[in-house]
């Protein structure tokens, strides 16, 4: 990776510990420093996509520095993950309190960290409505959801929401190239809902808008 990168795009493409949103975000940031410059823009995208293989938000993020426009399309990408990622948030937080059970999660996410906080002492819920979970999704596509290990297994055995952006859906072609290890592919279809962006979506329409990306 050549030493001119911006010191943002380097941090995101070997950042191990942020969720994808925080990920993109700082990508978005390094990549608008130099966006003048076809060749680092292109080399940037690069780099993050070897460094990042399982995020479809760096997906999103690659094909906008290299549009006809990159400055343009990343502002707007970044306006759009800002904006929705808070909608996403407010979303789910309103359909774990309507169960009102004890919240679970598995792996890290930064918008299911903004979940947690906002339910506060909600999170504990009421032990006789039984559990239920929010998780996080690097990646959604028409069928299976990529997240962290742990995150099938939770599915599988209590009632959970997916918090996501319109930013991590990706096509099935691209959902086949995405993966990393230490992460799983779950099926859509084994979660209740989806928050995504300003709604609050089945996973089945989660997959069809998958299908329609790109």
């Amino acid at each position: 990776m050549p030493a001119t990168l911006p010191e943002a795009v380097l941090a995101a493409a070997g950042d191990r510990r942020a969720g994808a949103t925080q990920i993109a975000r700082q990508a978005i940031h390094g990549l608008l420093l130099v966006a003048g410059d076809c060749a680092l823009l292109d080399a940037g995208a690069t780099a993050l996509l070897a460094g990042q293989p399982a995020m479809a938000p760096i997906w999103h993020v690659a094909r906008a520095a290299r549009a006809a426009d990159p400055v343009a399309a990343l502002s707007e990408l970044g306006r759009r993950l800002d904006t929705e990622a808070g909608q996403a948030v407010a979303g789910a937080v309103a359909w774990l309190r309507a169960l009102g059970g004890p919240v679970r999660t598995a792996s890290s996410s930064s918008l299911v960290d903004q979940v947690l906080d906002r339910l506060g002492a909600d999170a504990a819920g009421n032990p006789a409505r039984g559990e239920v979970a929010v998780v996080g999704a690097d990646a959604v596509g028409p069928a299976v959801f990529l997240n962290g290990a742990g995150t099938r297994e939770l599915v599988a055995r209590v009632p959970a929401i997916v918090v996501a952006t319109s930013i991590k859906l990706v096509p099935e072609h691209v959902l086949d190239h995405l993966a990393a290890p230490g992460f799983e592919r779950i099926p859509l279809a084994a979660v209740a809902a989806v928050a995504l962006g300003d709604e609050v979506v089945d996973p089945a329409e989660a997959g069809r808008r998958a299908a329609r990306t790109g």
